[in-house]
């Protein structure tokens, strides 16, 4: 049967007529669209594991219902089995996506997450979401990448979100480039886990027995 990607992609010149110059436009069709036009018609055909959203773009109200046409077609996600991974990349998440990414994380069979490189437009809201997306019994796998956690509040309510995941039990948290990354080591328990990469963090001992205290509890 014939398929059609169900939201109409405005041309080269519509998004120069917003500013977009050559690069930017090509990163929002060769990356953002076809990967969502790629993700919507696998999941709606049943031959879907591993989803990737990208396309180095910032937050725009005209993605928004390409967004939506990728959350409507996670219903087709089949609740039984290992779940589907989902990578979301290079691009900055408003409020309202976020909330929808993560209530699916929450509701579908999505057993891995991946966040790399993102822009949020209100990280504490990002991190309540998320928070709530933790609590699926099938989310297996976060990996949070190069998304700089600096307000130590805001990496508090981090640890915090980690801790309400009764699932989860393989962590990547990479990049985030300041010392509020050790607050992970002192504030989750990782007794259960069982992959963890904390790499790039700029971790630190400085007598403190955190990192060796995580070792010897995770054999």
């Amino acid at each position: 049967e014939g398929w059609e990607y169900p939201v109409a992609i405005q041309p080269h010149e519509y998004w120069q007529n917003k500013g977009y110059d050559d690069l930017a436009i090509n990163n929002l069709k060769y990356g953002f669209f076809n990967g969502l036009k790629a993700a919507v018609s696998s999941l709606k055909h049943g031959v879907c594991d591993f989803i990737t959203i990208g396309g180095i773009a910032d937050h725009d109200e005209d993605l928004v219902p390409h967004w939506h046409a990728l959350f409507r077609s996670f219903q087709h996600i089949n609740p039984y089995g290992a779940g589907v991974k989902l990578n979301i990349q290079s691009i900055e998440l408003n409020e309202e996506v976020m909330r929808h990414i993560c209530s699916n994380l929450r509701r579908r069979n999505i057993s891995q997450v991946i966040f790399f490189d993102n822009g949020f437009s209100n990280l504490r809201n990002a991190i309540i979401e998320l928070g709530k997306a933790l609590k699926s019994p099938n989310l297996k796998t976060v990996a949070w990448f190069q998304n700089p956690i600096e307000s130590t509040g805001d990496m508090a309510l981090f640890t915090r979100a980690l801790s309400q995941s009764n699932a989860v039990d393989e962590l990547t948290f990479r990049g985030n480039g300041n010392e509020n990354a050790q607050a992970l080591l002192s504030g989750v328990d990782f007794s259960t886990y069982k992959v963890l990469n904390f790499c790039d963090n700029n971790l630190q001992t400085n007598g403190r027995t955190d990192i060796p205290d995580l070792i010897a509890a995770n054999p």
